[in-house]
């Protein structure tokens, strides 16, 4: 598990210099909540993670993550999981595997979530 904290490209450039072949991580925690000023294709192939967690708020002023930084995840082949959509998310280990999960699958959405849908990012 990689935790990126608020780190833009540049710091990602630095890291993927100084660190490449260690940088490998299954999870990693989107940097600067999935700015545009982060998330570089570089950073994300030398990470080679399955996973990408995002600390999100639904109807973010700052309309972030941003759907562009999604898209690329996505065409690096990362399972995509942000709390404005899921909830909580909790990743759990075990001896043999690891697993992700969002506290929204695991309760009865919202009354009008069932009538009208969830957007699939909080715009």
């Amino acid at each position: 598990m990689l935790l990126t904290g608020d780190i833009e490209s540049p710091a990602e450039l630095k890291m993927v210099s100084r660190y490449r072949s260690s940088l490998k991580a299954e999870v990693l925690q989107v940097p600067h909540h999935g700015s545009g000023t982060s998330s570089s294709p570089p950073f994300l192939r030398s990470v080679a993670g399955e996973v990408a967690l995002a600390s999100a708020a639904r109807y973010s002023a700052w309309k972030l993550p941003s759907e562009r930084i999604i898209k690329r995840y996505y065409d690096n082949h990362y399972r995509w999981f942000d709390t404005a959509r899921d909830g909580q998310i909790s990743v759990q280990f075990f001896s043999n595997y690891w697993r992700v999960s969002g506290l929204r699958e695991q309760i009865l959405p919202r009354w009008y979530h069932q009538w009208f849908g969830v957007p699939r990012y909080s715009r």
